[in-house]
This record gives C-alpha cells, sequence and structure tokens, in this order.
C-alpha cells in the first residue's frame, strides 16, 4: 500500500503574514502590561470561573428581581484580596497622602484607627495607627478607599495625581451647585490595574461556589463562610465561633482580620461576615440622590448581622465609616498567544 511521502509545503504567503505580524505582536506588547499587578503587601485571591451564572430567585428569596434583576455573575478571572485592607496598611498610604503638596486632608480621612501623634516640618501631621488597631480593618469614607486604589494603580506615587486619577477621578467628586447632586464618578476607569471590587465581584467572591449543589453544580450560599445557616457569633478563639459579627471587642470597634481562619468561603476570603461592612464601587440605585455606594457584609459588634450577611440584603452608604477590600485584574492571554496558537494550527493543518 502507497505511503503519504508528501514533503511539506513551503510557507505561504499567508504562513510570512503570520509571521510577520506576529513579530509585530511581540514588540509591541513588550511594553504593555501582561502580567499581573504587584500585590504591594496584600494576599490576594483569584477568583476563577469566568462566565459563571448570576443568583436565582430560589437563592434570594428577598432580593427584588423585578427592580434590580439578577447579580453576581463575572465574565473574567480577577484577583481580591483575602480581608480587608488594615489600618497598618492603610497608614502607609495616608502618611505619603498627608505629606503630599496640595492634597486634600479633611479630618475623617483616619477613620476610626488612625490619629495625629504629632506634626513634623512644615507641619505635616505625624500618623499613627492605635495599638488595639493595627491589624483591625480600615475604615475610611468612600473618597479615600477610592484615592487608596487610585495609589496602588499608581505604584505607590508620591505626587498629587497618583492619588486623585488613575481608576476614580477625583475631580468629579463634587456637588453639583445647580442640581445639589453629586457627580462623581460611577465606576472604574478602563485599563485600572486595582479598583474597589463591583457588587457582582463581592457577592461572588463570597458566596458563589462552582460545586455548591455537586461536582461541576454551580450555586450560592445564602451566607458567608459556605453556609445556609446563620453563622455562630463568638469572640475569636471561643470554641464553635464563626464570626466576631454580634460581638464587641473591649478595646476597639473591629477585631483584627483572619481571626476566624476557619469560616472561609468557597475562595478562601476571610472576614466576610464580622470585619467590617464592606465598600464596593456599585451604584446599584442611581435614582436615589447621593450617588450611594452599595455596602456587603457585617461588622464586629453587628445586632443585625444575620439579616446583613445574607446574598439578598444590600445596604446603601456614602460618608460613613466602612472598610473595603482592593480588588485587581488578572491580565487575559495576548494577542501574541493566540497569533502562535493560528500559526501553530495552520503549520499542522498544512502537514497532513
Amino acid at each position: 500500500m502507497p505511503t503519504n511521502t508528501t514533503a511539506p509545503t513551503p510557507p505561504t504567503a499567508l504562513a510570512a503574514a503570520l509571521a510577520a505580524a506576529l513579530a509585530m505582536t511581540l514588540a509591541s506588547t513588550a511594553t504593555q502590561a501582561q502580567t499581573i499587578p504587584p500585590s504591594y503587601g496584600h494576599d490576594f485571591v483569584t477568583i476563577g470561573a469566568p462566565g459563571n451564572r448570576g443568583v436565582l430567585p430560589s437563592e434570594a428569596p428577598d432580593w427584588d428581581f423585578g427592580r434590580f434583576g439578577t447579580y453576581g455573575d463575572v465574565g473574567y478571572r480577577y484577583r481580591i484580596t483575602r480581608t480587608e485592607v488594615t489600618n497598618a496598611q492603610y497608614l502607609d498610604f495616608v502618611t505619603t497622602y498627608v505629606a503630599t503638596p496640595g492634597a486634600f486632608v479633611p479630618f475623617d480621612i483616619l477613620g476610626r484607627g488612625l490619629f495625629v501623634d504629632d506634626f513634623g516640618p512644615g507641619g505635616v501631621p505625624i500618623i499613627k495607627a492605635k495599638p488595639e488597631a493595627v491589624h483591625a480593618p480600615a475604615d475610611p469614607p468612600w473618597e479615600f478607599a477610592a484615592r487608596y486604589v487610585n495609589w496602588l494603580h499608581n505604584d505607590k506615587g508620591t505626587r498629587l495625581e497618583d492619588f486623585e486619577t488613575g481608576v476614580y477621578d477625583t475631580s468629579t467628586f463634587r456637588v453639583d451647585p445647580a442640581t445639589g447632586e453629586r457627580m462623581d464618578q460611577m465606576e472604574r476607569s478602563p485599563g485600572s490595574r486595582f479598583f474597589l471590587p463591583s457588587f457582582n465581584e463581592s457577592i461572588k467572591a463570597a458566596h458563589y461556589d462552582p460545586d455548591r449543589y455537586g461536582d461541576g453544580q454551580e450555586g450560592y450560599w445564602y451566607h458567608p463562610g459556605a453556609s445556609d445557616d446563620v453563622l455562630v457569633s463568638g469572640p475569636p478563639g471561643t470554641p464553635g465561633a464563626e464570626t466576631g459579627a454580634g460581638e464587641q471587642p473591649p478595646e476597639f470597634l473591629y477585631f483584627s482580620v483572619g481571626q476566624f481562619p476557619d469560616t472561609s468561603g468557597p475562595w478562601g476570603l476571610l472576614d466576610t461576615s464580622g470585619g467590617a461592612q464592606e465598600w464596593t464601587e456599585t451604584v446599584i440605585a442611581p435614582e436615589v440622590p447621593g450617588r450611594l455606594r452599595v455596602l456587603v457584609g457585617s461588622g464586629t459588634g453587628s445586632s443585625a448581622y444575620m439579616f446583613e450577611d445574607r446574598i439578598d440584603t444590600a445596604f446603601l452608604g456614602r460618608d460613613s465609616h466602612r472598610g473595603f477590600r482592593v480588588a485587581s485584574v488578572v491580565p487575559a492571554p495576548g494577542t501574541a498567544l493566540v497569533l502562535i496558537v493560528s500559526m501553530t494550527s495552520l503549520s499542522s493543518r498544512r502537514r497532513k
């Protein structure tokens, strides 16, 4: 029986063009951010299962699906911090910010865990963390949580613009004198490397489980910590305690992060109950005055945590003190990889 001994076809004009395009793409993408951004001391967890479905009415019986639709669905991979940002991490930001010429420094930038200890040269305040609050969640107003991610996005720069632009344009953080309405940016800018998580991203990270109903059967847990039941409240270290919500620490408003390591969600997040109620970037009801942002979870000491922790509960806030997590991109494969795959496939087909 004769065998196929046909020699490989020489490269065609198409293959040559693809090779040239690949070379140009590799050159152009060499300077682009194709790697995960640095963590800057944060413990990030990667949230996978891109394209997951949203919450079903059976999983969130009290959610107003008619008004707000489903939620929790995210079409891409992303990273989010395992715990809220701590006062130790936030202190680094505040110390740099208050020393920046032209920075607007309101008193509430400190939250409840930092304080002005003294003043240095030029009247620059010396900021310190309360000893009992160093590892507790930072709790700034939303505008300064937004500046924090601007700062990370800009590689912890020391210029005023490193705090005021990049992810959220703080020049929009104003009130329209004609209408009295807030004008601040609704969501992150395209290309943001770090950002405040959206409501969908927060819900997915805390409640979504790719194997909720069995192997490969996705769904959502009603409460944090991969539970459909109210978590057991108690001080850290108490046998059986699953959350610090409902318990007021004697020395401060929040327990330190990560003290309930056995109460983690499907992705390994901690303190989604009983840390601090957390900011998101989402404005879920633009018709409500004030550009109020959605808050998720419960805080230490909250007596209503069994209600606040539920997947079908969302609060709105703006000027109050709340905790926050940082989210970050996981870059998708670049065009160069797609071209390599295409050329390999073409070459394989022509050799057959």
